[in-house]
């Protein structure tokens, strides 16, 4: 019996250390194959790795919640010109100060690393080439 217990505990956590993080969207998700609006901007989060699988990690955009990345995945979505700060969450809160400019499409990255407790993130700006490039690869959230 006590064999069988510590069998089961083993399996769970096992099962819970390599499920896979939700990827999810609060915001309209603009159709990828249409230009961005001219009085618009378009914003692209790219989580491009499987590093910290297991984590989803919250988008926020001047206070609007986005939503949550996970591995190989993206949230994009469009907005108005001005200035914001785009932040991600995980054990660290990260963040980046944009002026987007109207009719402009942006590429974030989120990098992911190992955290003391959880999964620590950075963000970084991509040019276009490397954006699409990576957004590609990734899937849309679900």
């Amino acid at each position: 019996m006590k064999n069988l217990s510590r069998l089961l505990i083993t399996a769970l956590l096992l099962a819970l250390a390599t499920g896979c993080a939700s990827t999810k969207q609060f915001v309209p998700m603009p159709n990828q194959n249409k230009q961005v609006d001219a009085d618009k901007v378009r914003i692209y989060v790219v989580r491009p790795t499987t590093i910290g699988a297991a984590v989803s990690m919250k988008v926020v955009d001047s206070g609007q919640f986005i939503g949550q990345t996970g591995p190989k995945s993206y949230l994009c979505w469009d907005r108005d010109p001005g200035m914001t700060v785009i932040s991600s969450k995980a054990e660290n809160k990260a963040k980046v100060s944009l002026e987007a400019e109207a009719g402009k499409v942006y590429y974030i990255q989120q990098h992911v690393r190992m955290g003391l407790l959880y999964a620590r993130n950075k963000l970084t700006f991509l040019n276009d080439a490397e954006g699409r490039k990576i957004v590609s690869k990734c899937s849309p959230p679900k």
